[in-house]
């Protein structure tokens, strides 16, 4: 997928890759500045040999994947293959422009993930807030969607959208290419439970439909609309947040949940086998009970119904999921901090796997 570069932009990665240095070098202003690999390259001529050496030593092509302007500057992370050790990396380029010419390019590795763009389904609450949090410190733009706008989106896009219907993922796909321009990190957050209580005999058809299209299939639609693209670029992560649920359902409340939970799991790896040797790494975050708004409003409903303090209800919830080792559920910031590594350079070599984030709750061998 190509990327709508300005003009002088386009020209400049257009006449590198051909290499046509002579014309390269009309694209920058008279007393252009270059930083490359430590040096300072200034005026036309200088330039013009830098890049001549660059592209005689490497032998390189530049694929332009994100753009972002700021600042008076132009950020550009391009994917950069070549007759070099690592090839291919991603370099940050940072233009300033004076009118149409180049007044100074910076060459630099990126810092952390600037220059990523990232989806956060189920983003305005709990988990989903603290994700778009953390990719945000991290320098990624992020796309947030959830079924309602939140009084403060906090420095991400927000689109309006139920993912738990295909219009609503349709919305929110057009949404990432028309406002962010393509995508680089998809994080599936959304997910939770409404079914009444009393087993398997009180789910009817309508309740498992609303597990699976609220816990499974906005993971499968929302990647089967924006994979390609990422496919077509050769690099992205997906990740999904699944549940221990999965693996401990409580048979009073959770069945449908827990089942659909666990079809997400079993898809994400599935999924991590298909395109991983396309450059698409597919990871699964398995969160146990979480301290969202969410769960202390629970805690606090179950104080007053059963007439004891919150420190007591929230003892009694935790022994109900068999207990947890370090006393207490996660925070949303400590699952949104594995997700930000996940989804970081750092983790280059990590697909098809599941972290289990829950103090221990899960018993292991």
């Amino acid at each position: 997928m190509s990327i709508a570069l300005p003009s002088t932009l386009a020209a400049y990665f257009e006449l590198t890759n051909a290499g046509k240095l002579d014309a390269l070098v009309r694209c920058f202003a008279p007393d252009g500045l270059v930083q490359d690999e430590g040096q300072r390259i200034h005026g036309a001529l200088a330039i013009q040999t830098w890049a001549e050496r660059a592209k005689q030593k490497y032998e390189y092509q530049v694929s332009p994947l994100s753009i972002s302007e700021g600042e008076g500057q132009y950020k550009v992370l391009g994917r950069v293959a070549g007759g070099f050790p690592g090839s291919p990396i991603d370099l940050m380029h940072v233009f300033r422009l004076a009118g149409h010419e180049i007044a100074s390019l910076e060459i630099r590795e990126p810092v952390g993930l600037e220059g990523r763009r990232a989806l956060v389904t189920g983003g305005t609450k709990g988990i989903g807030q603290a994700v778009v949090a953390r990719l945000l410190k991290d320098g990624a733009s992020v796309l947030a969607t959830a079924r309602s706008r939140p009084p403060s989106t906090s420095g991400a896009t927000f689109v309006e959208a139920d993912v738990s219907t295909a219009q609503g993922c349709a919305t929110v796909a057009e949404a990432v290419l028309q406002r962010v321009g393509g995508v680089d990190i998809i994080v599936h957050v959304v997910g939770g439970s409404s079914a009444p209580a009393g087993g398997f005999s009180a789910l009817d058809d309508d309740e498992w439909i609303r597990a699976l299209d609220l816990n499974l299939f906005p993971a499968v639609r929302l990647d089967r609309l924006l994979l390609p693209a990422m496919i077509e670029q050769r690099s992205g992560v997906v990740v999904h947040v699944t549940s221990i649920q999965s693996q401990l359902p409580l048979p009073a409340s959770t069945t449908a949940y827990a089942a659909a939970k666990a079809a997400l799991s079993t898809y994400s790896k599935s999924l991590s086998k298909e395109v991983s040797p396309k450059g698409i790494r597919v990871v699964r975050v398995s969160p146990g009970w979480v301290e969202t708004e969410a769960a202390v409003a629970l805690v606090q409903r179950l104080a007053q119904a059963n007439g004891t303090d919150v420190d007591s209800a929230r003892q009694t919830l935790m022994n109900s999921l068999g207990g947890i080792p370090i006393g207490r559920p996660a925070k949303p910031r400590e699952v949104a901090d594995l997700i930000g590594f996940l989804v970081s350079p750092a983790a280059a070599s990590i697909t098809g796997t599941e972290y289990v984030i829950d103090g221990g709750t899960v018993p292991t061998a």
